[in-house]
């Protein structure tokens, strides 16, 4: 072959990759067909019934906790155990409002599936242990129990969905290294200390800074497994910088919100000693774990054009 033709073969090669390119992104417009790694519809219209729910809850349990112990699912007193529950709804508003309003790619929420599944099956089955403490006869109740015992069917069905048309897995970004170290020295005890109090509720609940029934302990519990479970699975999958941006802007939004109930709510505290300070040193420690994930990954970020 001369060298002109392998010249104009390699030239036709070149020109024709870009065309059935255009021609795949073409047929996936017309059919509807998202393009490999994006956020398909379906799956953003499931976290916006996240949103919803997140809000609804968040605003009643964190700005009107009072009204939690005769108008919520189960009485929960006092009210700082309710505005802990609103808090992790609140932090879940940012989380689900950043997919639903500016995500783009699947891989950018990737690190949420699983830990949202962990809460839901913990809360279910702390419904299951004390259904005799629920108001069966409230249609609440049943909304909630719907919602956590559906959630883990929806987020596997979305799941698989989604990593159908997944692109293989980048590698790892060197600048996140000392994060994803830093989450799993943070999320291991988190998710072990959770499950130690979601099995024996009444004798680590008495070491609590505030008071909790075997209940809301095995409540509290399935919120700090959430948190665990979401540095482990960082410290697990991250990849991109931009990947960190959301679940750690939802780690600083929930320990800043936790950190304000003992001003809001310091009447309800029976310890001001070293168990309230054991309980803020650990939000302080997630708090600067959520500070330094954005400092680091939102610059490596925007450095590499990446956008959620």
């Amino acid at each position: 072959m001369s060298i002109t033709t392998t010249a104009r073969a390699a030239h036709a090669t070149s020109d024709t990759a870009p065309r059935f390119q255009r021609r795949g992104q073409a047929d996936r417009r017309r059919t509807g067909e998202p393009a490999p790694g994006r956020l398909q519809p379906l799956s953003r219209a499931g976290v916006v019934v996240l949103l919803l729910l997140a809000v609804a809850n968040g605003i009643f349990l964190y700005l009107a906790p009072a009204h939690a112990e005769p108008n919520y699912a189960w009485a929960i007193a006092p009210p700082i155990n309710a505005a802990f529950l609103g808090a992790g709804y609140l932090a879940g508003t940012v989380a689900t409002a950043l997919v639903v309003f500016a995500t783009r790619h699947w891989r950018s929420l990737r690190t949420l599936p699983l830990p949202l599944v962990v809460l839901s099956t913990a809360l279910l089955a702390a419904t299951a242990l004390h259904a005799d403490r629920f108001r069966w006869d409230y249609a609440p109740t049943w909304v909630w129990t719907g919602v956590y015992l559906g959630v883990p069917f929806v987020v596997a069905f979305l799941w698989r969905r989604q990593e159908r048309q997944a692109p293989a897995a980048p590698p790892a970004h060197a600048g996140l290294r000392s994060l994803r170290l830093a989450s799993a020295a943070l999320g291991a005890p988190i998710v072990a200390g959770a499950l130690a109090l979601f099995i024996a509720p009444t004798a680590l609940g008495d070491l609590w800074p505030w008071p909790l029934t075997p209940l809301l302990a095995r409540a509290v519990a399935s919120w700090y497994a959430l948190i665990g479970t979401a540095l482990l699975t960082c410290a697990w999958s991250l990849r991109r910088p931009v990947e960190a941006i959301i679940p750690y802007a939802t780690l600083l939004a929930w320990t800043a919100f936790l950190l304000l109930l003992p001003v809001l709510h310091g009447g309800d505290l029976t310890d001001h000693g070293i168990r309230l300070a054991a309980w803020l040193g650990l939000q302080v420690a997630l708090l600067a774990l959520a500070v330094y994930a954005l400092g680091v990954a939102a610059p490596l970020a925007r450095r590499a054009g990446e956008r959620l």
